[in-house]
């Protein structure tokens, strides 16, 4: 499943990033490591942006990111 398909109220892990050099280095940065779980805590009228729950901070991710996020449902 891919981070984007998740629904507000939603909690789940980490699987991968489907991405390489600086945006997997800047999702890294924002706390999206395999094995983090999360929570997604908004989503905007549209999908995107949507706010997720992740080592205790608020990250705003937007649509190009988070199709780059793999995920299973915890």
């Amino acid at each position: 499943m891919i981070l984007n398909e998740m629904k507000e109220g939603q909690t789940g892990r980490i699987v991968r990033l489907l991405t390489e050099g600086a945006r997997n280095r800047r999702l890294c940065e924002m706390g999206f490591l395999p094995g983090t779980v999360f929570i997604v805590t908004h989503r905007a009228p549209l999908g995107s942006p949507m706010a997720i729950s992740v080592r205790g901070y608020e990250v705003i991710v937007g649509a190009d990111d988070a199709v780059k996020v793999e995920v299973e449902i915890v």
